[in-house]
């Protein structure tokens, strides 16, 4: 049995993970400072502890972990670059985390942050934080070779879209193996994307998600990004997604960005962006991106058994596809698909939180039990089950 920790636990991505593995394991302990985070982790996992604010722990009385998991916020450190070791990190929720590895030394420890943390400062955070961890990185002997805890140290930016999620987000992990373990570890190779954003929307979906027409009306004016060159195979010639492999045209989905872009510079840069590649934006905590649904791959009304009666009784064994981008009449009859027999007759709408879920691989109603605004805030600073998963995969 693996003894799991976790700091900055969130909503519970690595012991998610471990259920999907099916490791025997035991969550030590957890700790997570809000409330509502708190409340849903502990609607889905029992841990044998559960704390709240990691800077008023004393580590000492934490029980020792196999595995140790962070998503640290990324904090401005106070003395960064001037290679002080440990004291560069104090004040910083990195030195918390830190604290407990230099207290209990766990086989294995990951950390997660924005791939930004790679240049923040310059590039001393990030120095900072592996000059205090490593032996070694990337099988590279570290350039400070004191005060410093000995892990052999590998780091690499992932894509949630080159684990086998349509969600386009960044991550840089940080994997620690003790010393006196077996260090043959590697990251996990890129798998072509093969589920769309289209395969993971739900049909029904309450009108409260769909833009006002004002909002509609505002990403209709907005200067659009120049889309992608399609082929005749409908292959993006540029956009790669999962290493080598192509994405494909969505034919069903366009995803906007509700933030316009601005320019100081004045050389471009303005405006919305859209994408049709099959994949999202990285998903936030204000779930600022819209998905249009465009008519002509949607399902429509129920036909009925006599096609020139009217649609009034709704009778059907079956669902006609329009290929035309026309839609049939407005009925008040609901509808199969996201678009139509629906009050509000706009097609652009928020993603729901069970979307949501699915884009961070959780399972649907995973987060059910707190308001939208708080399940949006939860999925967006979690960290995607599938990637961490294949992480913890590789490692142990």
């Amino acid at each position: 049995m693996i003894k799991i920790g976790t700091f900055f636990s969130g909503i519970g991505s690595p012991e998610q993970a471990l259920i999907n593995l099916d490791v025997e394991h035991e969550v030590t302990f957890a700790c997570e400072i809000d409330k509502y985070a708190r409340e849903t982790y502990l609607k889905n996992f029992n841990p044998k502890n559960m704390y709240e604010d990691i800077t008023k722990l004393d580590m000492k009385d934490l029980d020792p972990v196999d595995l140790l998991v962070f998503g640290f916020p990324c904090q401005a450190f106070s003395l960064a670059g001037r290679r002080g070791g440990f004291d560069d990190t104090r004040g910083t929720l990195f030195y918390d985390a830190l604290r407990y590895l230099i207290e209990h030394k766990p086989k294995y420890f990951i950390g997660e942050n924005v791939k930004g943390l790679l240049s923040h400062d310059n590039g001393k955070t990030f120095r900072t934080i592996i000059d205090c961890l490593a032996k070694t990185e990337n099988n590279q002997f570290s350039l400070m070779q004191f005060d410093n805890l000995g892990y052999h140290i590998h780091y690499q930016v992932m894509n949630t879209r080159d684990y086998g999620v349509p969600q386009n987000r960044e991550r840089i992990f940080i994997v620690g193996i003790r010393d006196d373990e077996d260090n043959d570890f590697r990251f996990p190779k890129n798998i072509p994307l093969k589920l769309k954003l289209k395969d993971i929307l739900e049909d029904n979906v309450d009108e409260k998600y769909f833009l006002s027409q004002r909002m509609v009306d505002g990403i209709n004016k907005s200067n659009f990004r120049e889309r992608q060159p399609m082929s005749t195979e409908g292959v993006c010639k540029t956009l790669k997604v999962g290493g080598d492999t192509p994405c494909f045209k969505d034919e069903r989905v366009r995803v906007h960005s509700l933030h316009p872009r601005t320019s100081k510079t004045g050389k471009g840069g303005s405006g919305r962006l859209q994408k049709e590649d099959g994949t999202s934006y990285c998903l936030d905590t204000a779930n600022s991106q819209a998905i249009e649904v465009k008519s002509g791959a949607l399902r429509t009304f129920p036909r009925t058994s006599n096609p020139d009666k009217d649609r009034e009784d709704g009778r059907s064994k079956r669902l006609e596809l329009r290929s035309d981008d026309v839609a049939n009449s407005i009925t008040t009859h609901e509808c199969d698909s996201l678009v139509y027999g629906h009050k509000n007759t706009s097609n652009i709408r928020k993603l729901t939180p069970i979307e949501s879920e699915r884009l961070q691989g959780f399972p649907d109603n995973f987060t059910n039990g707190v308001s939208d605004t708080q399940r949006y805030k939860q999925l967006g600073n979690t960290i995607t089950v599938d990637v961490v998963q294949s992480v913890i995969k590789n490692l142990i």
